[in-house]
């Protein structure tokens, strides 16, 4: 299995917001001024109403040096109950982002930043892939038929399998897991063997899970 690209690599720190800040000292503007600065973000906030329809504060279309001459684009959700970061490069970043964020500020605006405030941690990668093998099940493939056959008054059309999703069997808000997805790319062909997947990962990691489908599952 080859990587194309990455779409998201997103990472959600779950913690209590208002701990960093215990004594309640009065930020804004100056914390999203000082984010709009540190990591050259283009869109913030422009109040402390200005959330979107998450109830998050947006910051959008920044930069984050994640190594020597290496920056990558970064967006970043702030919650009552946590952050949430996306790159497009891998969640390994996205944390180190989050990471440098929470260090960086407490120490600018002395803020109340511990690693073991963070309770819990989400991932979802998406990405696109490459693999000269397809689906193999022969009932799959005897079904799309029965499909073809059934929709044949529409035009001769031929249906084959494109997709397997797996869910977990118990995922509920707050702390929703996503399902595991792996499907032909869209407007794609059986011919260009691209391939769609999302997963709640970090990226290697669904990569690596992506390896072991394609052995198991690809032919």
């Amino acid at each position: 299995m080859q990587l194309l690209n990455v779409i998201t690599a997103r990472s959600v720190w779950l913690f209590d917001i208002a701990e960093l800040n215990p004594r309640g000292k009065a930020l804004f503007p100056d914390l999203f001024e000082w984010l709009k600065e540190a990591y050259d973000f283009q869109k913030v906030p422009s109040s402390l109403t200005d959330v979107d329809d998450t109830k998050a504060f947006v910051f959008s279309n920044g930069q984050y040096q994640a190594k020597e001459e290496i920056f990558v684009h970064v967006e970043l959700k702030i919650y009552n109950d946590g952050l949430m970061a996306n790159t497009q490069s891998s969640t390994r970043d996205t944390d180190r982002f989050l990471e440098d964020v929470l260090i960086s500020a407490s120490a600018e605006f002395s803020l109340n930043f511990r690693p073991e405030m963070i309770r819990k941690r989400l991932y979802l990668s998406e990405l696109n892939v490459f693999s000269l093998k397809h689906f193999a099940n022969p009932g799959f493939e005897k079904f799309a038929t029965k499909i073809a056959q059934a929709t044949s008054s529409n035009g001769p059309f031929d249906f084959e399998f494109g997709g397997v999703s797996f869910w977990p069997r118990q995922s509920f808000p707050p702390l929703a897991v996503a399902a595991f997805h792996f499907e032909r790319k869209l407007n794609t062909d059986r011919d260009q063997h691209k391939y769609f997947s999302r997963a709640p990962l970090q990226t290697d990691d669904h990569l690596q899970l992506l390896t072991d489908f394609e052995g198991e599952l690809m032919a």
